[in-house]
Formats: structure tokens, sequence, C-alpha cells
């Protein structure tokens, strides 16, 4: 069985990555990550001697994570997107069943009174930014196999299944709890459904519907302390409110140009999580507005080169890897808007990271594996749009060749044997 897996995995030609790698993606990543390696260890290095008593605690696991990701997305690019479509319904229980056993005391490790990783020795996982992954994976299968259920029925069957997924694992997400993921999976989730081919009507009754869920959840125990300190920071200043003080300092100490790299105030334990949730706010504080507006362009362009490879994907009839890239464009980009609203106290605090910025290992090894997936539905695009190059295709036949001299050589010894 494992044999018949890897070879659906891995069957076929793989041709050289250079001719099919988007090169505006990959500087952009490339960038963000070079980037988020100096801001993460510039945000942490307090803490980190604090703590720990080694400035660069944080930053040596972040470069061991980062590594990591890099091997886990070169394996994940050689895979077919194929392999995600028939994968994603066998992964999607796996998922929920994680998200209810990071619940039990036992296993699921408490952070900041949170549920919200599993505890493996070595290292914490985090199950809620695997479930962004899969749950992309799931509904873009889904959009594939009821497209035209949920564009033209009038029943809304086709509508349900879905629904209950994104509920189920919403209701895991607040138990842990976690709402900023929960509010980035149900945003994703809806936008997905609507490039699906959802009417504009239910999806105004659905966005209705989820806004009408979310605002109670959000006024429920300390969340409502935290909506009440967001509406007027300055009057809890020294309570709920103390994050979102800080890190409107942070971002108006740094100007135009920034106080420096390294010469932040604030992430000398003012801020709190200045590695990790505020760290928009550092990077503001030390590099200023310029700073600020290039990291919005560099995820700007990131989240446009996604959605412009889901588009080819689209018009290649690669229907399931087109969903697969919108969704990831969605996923980015809701998270980087509700980070970076949140530090300029536009959101209220919710515990999201800055992908491929802030320090976690779960939240950058998935992210990596994401764009590695990105990278392949380029790659399968291109191929299906343009074909092979001469070169790629001699390539072909010499391999082809070489299989049927072996073959044949196989059977004269087998015939050889049998007349022995």
């Amino acid at each position: 069985m494992i044999k018949s897996i890897l070879a659906q995995m891995f069957s076929g030609f793989q041709p050289s990555w250079q001719r099919y790698i988007d090169r505006g993606l990959l500087v952009s990543v490339v960038i963000l990550a070079g980037l988020g390696l100096v801001i993460m260890m510039s945000a942490s290095i307090a803490v980190a001697e604090r703590k720990y008593g080694n400035i660069y605690f944080f930053f040596n696991r972040q470069l061991v994570f980062l590594f990591l990701g890099a091997i886990a997305a070169v394996l994940i690019y050689q895979i077919k997107t194929s392999f995600w479509q028939n994968l994603g319904p066998k992964l999607l229980p796996i998922v929920i069943l994680l998200l209810v056993v990071v619940l039990i005391p036992v296993i699921g490790k408490k952070v900041g009174g949170s549920y919200r990783w599993i505890n493996l020795g070595f290292v914490a996982l985090q199950v809620s930014e695997i479930a962004k992954l899969i749950m992309i994976m799931y509904l873009s299968g889904y959009l594939v196999r009821h497209r035209k259920e949920l564009a033209h029925s009038s029943s809304y069957k086709s509508l349900v299944i879905p629904l209950v997924i994104i509920g189920v694992i919403d209701i895991l997400l607040m138990m842990e709890p976690d709402f900023g993921s929960m509010v980035v999976v149900t945003a994703t989730g809806i936008a997905l459904l609507y490039l699906g081919g959802l009417k504009i009507n239910r999806l105004a009754l659905l966005f209705v519907g989820a806004i009408a869920v979310m605002i109670p959840l959000a006024l429920i125990g300390y969340r409502g302390e935290r909506v009440a300190a967001f509406l007027d920071p300055w009057l809890h200043a020294s309570g709920k409110a103390y994050q979102t003080v800080h890190a409107l300092m942070a971002i108006g100490d740094g100007g135009w140009f920034g106080a420096g790299l390294g010469a932040s105030v604030q992430k000398l334990f003012y801020l709190p999580e200045a590695h990790n949730d505020f760290v928009f706010a550092v990077l503001a504080e030390e590099l200023g507005f310029v700073g600020i507006v290039v990291i919005l362009l560099l995820f700007g362009w990131l989240v446009q080169r996604a959605f412009v490879i889901g588009f080819r994907a689209d018009r290649a009839k690669l229907h399931f890897a087109a969903y697969l890239a919108y969704g990831i464009g969605f996923w980015f980009g809701f998270q980087v808007l509700f980070h970076i609203g949140v530090n300029l106290a536009l959101l209220p605090p919710k515990g999201l990271t800055l992908p491929l910025i802030s320090y976690g290992g779960s939240s950058l090894m998935v992210t990596m594996m994401a764009i590695a997936i990105l990278m392949r539905v380029h790659r399968d695009t291109e191929i299906a749009l343009f074909g092979l190059s001469e070169k790629e295709v001699q390539k072909i036949r010499k391999k082809m060749v070489k299989r049927t001299s072996s073959r044949k050589r196989a059977v004269k010894r087998g015939g050889a044997s049998h007349v022995v």
C-alpha cells in the first residue's frame, strides 16, 4: 500500500524546476523570510536573554524551523497537485481529531491560558495552523465536485456540508480558545465558497449569519473585556489594552524612517509577545513608515502571485489547483490584514502570527508547505498550457528506452532460468 501511495505521489517525469518556478513568488518569500529572521531576532533579544540567558535562543530555533520548512517545501513541491485532491477528505478527519486531542490537558500544552499545542517533547505542534491548510484542501476538492450545485441548484444541500465542516472546526478552535484562527478559517472558507459559485444572496445571508455568530462570541468573557478595551484603549492602558497602547507607541515612535534596527524601546519588556503577536509593531518602530510600506508591498505581491497562479490554473482547466491557490492567497491575505489590524488598534487583539515574520515553528513550517503547493500549482499549470520543452521530451524518451531495455533483460533472464 505504501508503494502505491508513493507511486501516485511521484509518478511521471519531473521536469527541470528552473523552467517552472514562479520567480516573483520565490523572491518575495526569500526576502520576507530573511527580513523575518532579522526582525524576529531583534524583537526577541531581551526576552531570550532574560528567560534563557542566550540572546540567540529564539533566532536559533526559528532558523532550524526555517531549514526544516524548506526541506518539507522541496519534498511537497515534487508531489502532484491531484494527489492532494484525493487526500484532502482523508486528512480532514485526522485534523479534527487532533483539534479534539489538543484539548486534553495531559496531551495539550497550555500557554497563556490556551490549549493550542500538542507537546511532542522536543517541539510543540500547533494544530490550528495545519487545520487552515487542510481545510483549504478539502474545500477545494468539494468545490470541484459540487460547483454546479452551488451555482445553480435551488437546494441548500450542497451548502450545508462545507458549512458544517467550517462550523465544527470553528467550535473546536473556540474551545482552545483561538478566536483569531477561527476568524481566518471562517473568512477563507466563505471566500472560497463565493469563488465556487455561491449565489450572491446566499453569500450575503451567510456573511450576516457569520457576523451574528461572531459578535456574541467576541463579547463573552475575557474577549468582551478586550473589545471594551479596544474601543477606548487609553482608558484601559494599564489593563486589557496594555499591549495595544504599547504597540501604538512603538508604531508612533518609528516615524518615517524608524529608530534603527535593534533600537526599539518597546521590545524591552514593555510590549508583551514582541517577537510573535506584535512583531509588526517592533518592525514599525525600528524601520519606520518606509519599512511598513516595504513589508506591505512584499505581502501584497505574494498574495497577488497566489491569485495569478490560481487564475492561470483555472484557464488550464486545473480547477482543484486553482481553488487551492485562491484559498492559500485568501488565507495569507486575511492573516496579514488581521495581524496588522491588531497592531494598529483597528481590531481587538487576537493572537495571530505574521506569516514568515513572527516567531513560531508550526506557523513557519506550514506556511512554507503552502508556498510549495503554490509553486507546484504554477508548475502543473505551465506544463498543462505549454507542455514540456524539447530537452525534457528527450529525457523522457531516454528514460522510457532504459525502462524498456531493462524489462527485456528481465524477461530474458526469467526465460533462461525457466529453461534451466
